[in-house]
């Protein structure tokens, strides 16, 4: 039987990246930009499909969106963050919300960080690398 758990095999090339956003022309950009970096990129554009990706692939780094269609960025986080297979990956959240305190609530829900877009690409680059000790 299969332990749940288990981290999936890894070759170490390269660092998965879980981008969890809703809109294609974002998540053509930052994922060139970031394979640019070389960094390997997945996708998810809907809130469950996000959750279930991260849990299966257990990426280096989920960058979320926090506007997403069925579960939304928070929920995302909060869960991700309680599941002991995941609780331990970081999040920089995005956003284009416009609350003053939203990037103090992603921090109290386990975030690392929170950008605001419209985002420098390479200010998020930078971000990414900081959290992941590149």
């Amino acid at each position: 039987m299969e332990n749940k758990l288990e981290i999936p095999n890894r070759d170490g090339a390269r660092k998965r990246i879980l981008f969890i956003e809703d809109e294609p022309d974002q998540i053509m950009m930052v994922r060139l930009r970031l394979e640019k970096n070389g960094y390997e990129i997945f996708a998810a554009q809907e809130g469950r499909e996000g959750l279930d990706k991260a849990i299966e692939l257990c990426p280096d780094l989920v960058l979320l969106d926090i506007v997403v269609p069925g579960l939304d960025g928070f929920e995302i986080c909060k869960r991700l963050k309680k599941n002991p297979r995941t609780q331990k990956i970081p999040i920089i959240v995005t956003t284009a919300a416009g609350q003053d305190d939203i990037e103090q609530l992603c921090l109290l829900l386990g975030a690392e960080d929170c950008v605001r877009k419209p985002y420098d690409s390479s200010d998020l680059v930078n971000k990414i690398k900081t959290c992941l000790g590149d």
